[in-house]
């Protein structure tokens, strides 16, 4: 006798991502429908928005209304190489950027939006319209690693074995 339950696949919605804010009290999970925005503790859902269609990437500034949003799952709300800054507040992007590949990563600070390619990474002054201060190459990162401390910014460089 078979006792599992069937995984029904029409049953949603379903993550795509979960990211912590930079201080760890609320994290964000991108949806195949939208996003939701969760207090970590205790565990409490704050914000959720359904846009009919997939969030791959959701990451919180902070705990402001300012979200980095990437189209992702099967009908994606935006292209996969769109980020967009999503302001809650006002309901829409307020910041577009367009890249030549996907956007696999973003880290966020008051002053920086760091965006993770799959051979480079990109980084913006967090103004509008978002200034480009620098780009880097990387050696393949599909799954956009980097990380943006108060002042320091990790990432994987070229060069094997090696990071800046």
């Amino acid at each position: 006798m078979n006792t599992r339950q069937v995984i029904d696949e029409s049953v949603g919605p379903f993550s795509l991502s979960a990211t912590f804010n930079n201080d760890n009290s609320c994290f964000s999970v991108g949806l195949d429908t939208g996003f939701c925005v969760f207090n970590a503790d205790p565990c409490e859902l704050k914000v959720s928005r359904d846009f009919n269609a997939g969030i791959g990437v959701a990451v919180m500034l902070g705990q402001t209304n300012y979200l980095a949003i990437v189209g992702g799952g099967r009908q994606p709300k935006f292209p996969q190489n769109k980020l967009a800054i999503w302001d809650d507040a006002k309901q829409k992007a307020v910041i577009t950027l367009e890249f030549r590949t996907s956007v696999l990563g973003v880290r966020l600070s008051k002053s920086r939006i760091v965006v993770a390619l799959l051979n480079s990474i990109h980084i913006f002054a967090f103004s509008n319209p978002p200034q480009k201060l620098s780009v880097f190459e990387t050696t393949d990162n599909p799954m956009g690693l980097a990380c943006l401390g108060r002042s320091y910014l990790l990432f994987l460089d070229d060069l094997l074995g090696k990071s800046n």
